[in-house]
């Protein structure tokens, strides 16, 4: 039995090693307030030491994915504050940490981008590991356009898309629909309609659960290395230790033998 972090502002589903976890202020296109935050930092540092869950799946109710930062509360907290005090670097701040904890998940994570997704959201989906997008989505950073910057998911779409198509989106404020982003590069799956959407989930969730959760955890993490390590021979060996680490567990030992065996591994789950 799981027990889940209680939340408000989230839906929480959990389904055979699955976590859904849904954006849960359809009033507000499910932007991101403060209490949302706070309750994403703790669904991060849930998983970050859960081996129950090896698939997250994030998305939004109402017909959204995400708006962004919730404006009004920034600005009501902003007005409000004293002048020794900048609330608004503080919450981003801990904005950019949560990005990075859900950058750095050992689960697979999905988002499931339909309507907005605007400033975090368009971050998260650049964060996210596999996006799958609906054709009419859009996505884009609107910050700009408000004469500020799009400060903390910056990087991850420089990541995500290049340095070239980064500025483009961001210098101008430029939207883009579902099709474009998947020309881009910012999701991997496009979808024409809600039911294809959810279909396309369903068979992207049951490929990756052909593979082991661990080997994945693993890939991400010398995948995210790249770039970061100085020396080429560096590199090679922390990748090199990853792989004999796993090949010793019992995941690599079960991977090898299944495939002699010709049978599933048995952390696939059973449809």
């Amino acid at each position: 039995m799981v027990t889940l972090p209680k939340t408000e502002t989230l839906l929480l589903k959990y389904f055979e090693g699955r976590l859904y976890v849904t954006l849960n202020r359809p009033e507000r296109r499910n932007a991101m307030n403060n209490q949302m935050n706070q309750e994403l930092h703790d669904i991060a540092d849930f998983l970050a030491s859960s081996d129950s869950i090896r698939v997250v799946i994030l998305q939004g109710a109402g017909g959204h994915f995400c708006a962004g930062g919730d404006i009004k509360e920034r600005k009501n907290q902003t007005d409000s504050s004293a002048q020794d005090k900048d609330p608004a670097r503080d919450r981003n701040i801990k904005s950019g940490r949560l990005f990075k904890k859900f950058w750095s998940l050992p689960q697979t994570l999905i988002v499931v981008v339909e309507g907005s997704a605007m400033g975090g959201g368009f971050g998260l989906a650049c964060i996210a590991d596999l996006t799958l997008v609906h054709a009419d989505a859009k996505l884009g950073m609107p910050e700009t356009t408000l004469g500020i910057a799009p400060a903390q998911i910056a990087p991850y779409v420089v990541k995500r898309i290049g340095l070239t198509r980064a500025k483009q989106m961001a210098l101008t404020g430029e939207r883009v629909n579902g099709e474009k982003a998947y020309q881009l590069g910012i999701a991997q799956y496009l979808a024409n309609s809600s039911k294809e959407l959810r279909d396309t989930l369903e068979s992207v969730i049951q490929q990756v659960e052909r593979c082991g959760p661990k080997a994945c955890a693993a890939t991400k993490q010398i995948m995210h290395e790249v770039g970061s390590q100085n020396d080429a021979d560096e590199m090679i060996k922390f990748s090199a230790d990853i792989f004999s680490q796993l090949n010793k567990q019992n995941e690599g030992r079960e991977g090898h033998l299944a495939f002699v065996e010709k049978r599933k591994p048995i952390w696939t789950v059973n449809k």
